[in-house]
């Protein structure tokens, strides 16, 4: 137990350190920072979450003299080290959201739009579906787990009391970028590839019988083989997720030993 009595100074303000962090990173995290969840049981959330850390954060060579000198500095080193990792665990929903956005549009749903809660932004029916379906396999393979222990396991990696910040991790999250658009068009290529001939066909039926109006014509094919197509491909689309959820571990990790 903590015996808040006979805190120092300092501890107090290490304390608020490892809150802030962990605010900061709940606020930003996949499934945690969802717009669903309401303000304060993410505050308490994180209050729960740093008690529980304290005790062994504060143990091992912490300068106190630090922490009470540069405490501003510090506070915004915290701010930015949670931001950066919460921004990192969306890397999952972001490449699903993205591979549903580019879906619809190729089928011809993207007019259909929904609130999605996961983004908390609207989207269309089917990136609606992706995001459920994406948020149901992270739960059932403890991708919660994963972003609770990533988070306590940077309080290792990364000292609280530690002033420096390296620059160069944040280069590589924007590099991370071109990587979310090449996995979102993997996952989603056998649609675009079979609606491209699908539109191949209708183009040769067109010319080949001009009577038949293509444009009226085209958009049911479309849809229902687009569709048919996203629900074959579901198991494939499963065991995609599971690779990306390990990726976005990988990326997390490298990002917590290099800052």
């Amino acid at each position: 137990m903590i015996n808040w009595s006979a805190m120092t100074e300092a501890q107090i303000l290490l304390f608020a350190l490892i809150l802030l962090r962990m605010i900061a990173f709940i606020v930003s995290s996949a499934i945690f920072g969802s717009p669903t969840l309401s303000t304060p049981v993410k505050v308490l959330l994180s209050v729960v979450i740093s008690l529980l850390l304290f005790p062994i954060v504060k143990v091992g060579n912490v300068n106190y003299d630090l922490i009470s000198n540069e405490i501003i500095s510090l506070a915004v080193r915290e701010l930015i080290v949670g931001l950066s990792l919460g921004f990192l665990t969306r890397l999952f929903f972001f490449i699903v959201t993205m591979t549903g956005d580019l879906v619809s549009m190729s089928v011809g749903l993207s007019a259909s739009q929904m609130y999605n809660p996961m983004m908390g932004s609207n989207g269309n029916s089917i990136d609606q579906f992706y995001s459920t379906l994406g948020t149901l396999v992270f739960l059932a393979i403890n991708g919660h787990h994963m972003l609770l222990s990533a988070i306590a396991q940077s309080y290792e990696l990364v000292p609280v009391s530690v002033l420096s910040l390296k620059v160069g991790p944040f280069a590589e999250m924007a590099a991370y970028g071109t990587e979310v658009f090449v996995m979102a068009i993997k996952m989603c290529a056998p649609v675009l590839v079979t609606i491209l001939l699908v539109n191949l066909a209708m183009g040769i039926l067109g010319r080949a019988v001009p009577q038949i109006n293509v444009l009226v014509t085209s958009m049911p094919v479309t849809i229902m083989l687009g569709m048919a197509v996203v629900f074959i491909c579901l198991p494939l689309l499963v065991l995609e997720m599971n690779g990306l959820v390990e990726i976005t571990a990988s990326k997390l990790m490298t990002v917590m030993k290099q800052l």
